[in-house]
């Protein structure tokens, strides 16, 4: 065939944007479009919710702590990827003292492990640069700021490295409705969280981690793909003002995406993501492991802990894998 004679790809229609972007990296005029936190802590924050995160936050705590059990509440890293969208597997290779993969019989041995993944395949928490709305990220940043070559030039996950530290309270709607999963299209909307609330005796203040269990990872059997082809039960949207007036410094759910999935439409709208991340800078923790957790706070009817996690120290990331731990 003639090289002449090769078709040319088609071209996708593009139109230069009307907006400037000001030399602070900000969209000039950008409007959060509902309940936010823009200019909260200031014109040039970065880290959205985790400023509610203070001493005092931290040692109150510290004083849930009762009996020092700790929960890990991460996935294994290696296992099926469970995203709620198509994210590679690890790919794992090692070396030895000898420079090959194969057992050494250098003494001394030594193995390094080289690890290739995605940062959000597994248990992570999005940063506030995982999603834009309308060429704008939180704070009114520009989405332009981050690129496949430089990462995120503003609200880079770096921003986190102190952690989240907080109370950490537990919603068990899965328990609630005594289902072990919560089926498809059922609306974990703010009456569904304060009857849980309310049945459990627990009460949500400003900076508290909010934790919400639907029985979803649990119940997945990690051979049928990744866990988000499938349409999950979650948050929605209407949750956003409930989790505004409450001032919760992460949100983190044993599904996808917290919020609902119907990954059999092929739309993927993910608008509490939009309206938490851009607007809140409300954190979103997903895959947590909180069955054995739920197990422990069911038997002796307390559903507040301890909660750490700190993302990787990954400068421009968008996100970060975590293993968080709930400390009872």
């Amino acid at each position: 065939m003639n090289p002449q004679d090769v078709p040319e790809p088609p071209v996708a229609p593009w139109h230069p944007p009307s907006y400037t972007v000001d030399r602070h990296g900000k969209v000039a005029g950008a409007r959060p479009r509902r309940a936010n936190n823009w200019g909260r802590w200031g014109a040039d924050d970065q880290k959205g919710t985790a400023n509610l995160v203070t001493d005092d936050t931290v040692r109150a705590a510290a004083a849930t702590v009762r009996t020092g059990r700790r929960y890990p509440l991460g996935l294994p890293i290696g296992g099926p990827p469970t995203g709620a969208v198509p994210r590679a597997m690890v790919v794992r290779t090692a070396t030895t003292a000898d420079g090959v993969v194969a057992p050494t019989t250098a003494h001394p041995a030594y193995s390094d492990d080289l690890l290739i993944m995605g940062t959000q395949t597994y248990t992570q928490l999005d940063g506030l640069a995982h999603v834009a709305d309308r060429d704008t990220l939180y704070n009114g940043y520009w989405s332009g700021l981050v690129t496949a070559a430089g990462g995120a030039r503003r609200l880079g996950i770096h921003h986190l490295i102190d952690g989240i530290v907080g109370r950490g309270v537990l919603v068990d709607v899965a328990r609630h409705l005594g289902v072990p999963v919560v089926p498809p299209g059922t609306v974990i909307g703010p009456a569904l969280l304060d009857a849980v609330l309310r049945a459990t005796g627990t009460a949500v203040g400003p900076g508290d981690v909010l934790l919400v269990r639907t029985g979803v990872l649990g119940s997945w059997d990690g051979v049928a793909g990744s866990l988000g082809t499938s349409p999950q039960a979650g948050l929605d949207v209407s949750c956003v003002p409930w989790l505004a007036r409450h001032d919760v410094s992460l949100v983190g759910a044993d599904n996808s995406a917290v919020e609902a999935l119907d990954a059999t439409a092929g739309s993927w709208r993910i608008p509490l993501h939009l309206a938490a991340l851009r607007d809140l800078g409300l954190l979103l923790a997903e895959l947590l492991c909180l069955d054995e957790l739920a197990d422990a706070c069911a038997a002796d009817g307390v559903w507040e802990f301890m909660f750490v996690t700190l993302p990787l120290p990954l400068v421009g990331g968008v996100g970060s894998p975590i293993n968080p731990l709930a400390i009872r």
